[in-house]
């Protein structure tokens, strides 16, 4: 179905009011921030008030044909995900749990979500079993299409990384239509991608110090330039490698654009879980 976006003064009310109403912690914001140890709150009063954007670059039109935008039914972007098949979508699980399927809908072909690009309605949602269990856990689903994309240029499948053969220091780069600025209140419409590099997750548990037991081998932690990073928005969108690789979803972060690491699902550690669910063996 050819989809375009709402462009008028209407959507963008909409979009205002869906930012404040939207159960959807997207980046999720980890609840204890604010009791983060004394260093990461000296290294937070560090950072220039003006230098609090995001980062990265306007990604340019086509180069990220995997990603989609997660809308909700009036039109407004609240998630990212990732075509991994003909028919599916890989996202957090936090996007979309509790969510009806009748209200999620997956957009495709486009770098502007308010702009042309085409819609397809979900037929199914599987979250981790395990989701938030431990809590900031297993943040990871899988979004079957009601009819199969329409491949192109603008819309392709990402392969999966099956091993997880990241080392500390690769170059990795992440997508999405998170907020640019820390405390905006709407989803600017151009997707951005922003290169950052892989820590090892014992220096991200010496980060987050009491929170480390949030970090487990299921995560890929991303240290990003200072003042930079994945924000609200951002969540269940790709995290690539150099090959081209799907490596990591978007899951969890502190408040976005401080330069402290992002955490994301890693894929390779999810691969069972992700075929499984694709062949239907699993309960819907």
């Amino acid at each position: 179905m050819r989809y375009f976006s709402i462009t008028t003064t209407i959507a963008v009310v909409l979009a205002l009011v869906f930012c404040t109403l939207s159960s959807t912690e997207a980046l999720r914001v980890h609840q204890g921030f604010a009791d983060l140890p004394k260093k990461v709150e000296e290294a937070e009063r560090s950072v220039k008030i003006e230098s609090r954007i995001v980062g990265g670059e306007i990604a340019a039109e086509g180069s990220a044909p995997w990603q989609v935008t997660l809308q909700n039914q009036y039109g407004n972007h609240y998630c990212g995900g990732v075509i991994v098949g003909d028919r599916y979508v890989l996202t957090a699980a936090s996007c979309v749990a509790g969510q009806q399927k009748r209200n999620i809908k997956v957009i495709t072909s486009t770098n502007d979500w308010m702009g042309e690009g085409w819609m397809y309605e979900v037929d199914e949602v599987y979250t981790h079993c395990n989701f938030d269990k431990p809590l900031y856990h297993n943040d990871i689903a899988l979004l079957r299409t009601a009819t199969y994309f329409a491949f192109d240029e603008k819309t392709k499948s990402i392969t999966m990384a099956e091993l997880d053969e990241l080392k500390v220091g690769d170059v990795v780069t992440m997508t999405g239509w998170g907020n640019w600025e820390v405390g905006q209140s709407y989803f600017p419409e151009d997707l951005k991608k922003l290169t950052g590099t892989v820590i090892s997750n014992e220096e991200c548990k010496r980060i987050y110090g009491k929170y480390s037991d949030d970090v487990d081998d299921g995560h890929i932690c991303v240290q990003p330039p200072q003042g930079s990073g994945a924000c609200h928005g951002d969540t269940g969108g790709p995290l690539v490698d150099a090959k081209g690789r799907l490596v990591g979803i978007g899951n969890w972060g502190v408040p976005c654009g401080h330069g402290f690491p992002d955490v994301f699902a890693k894929v390779s550690f999810y691969n069972d879980w992700i075929r499984t669910s694709i062949r239907g063996c699993l309960n819907a």
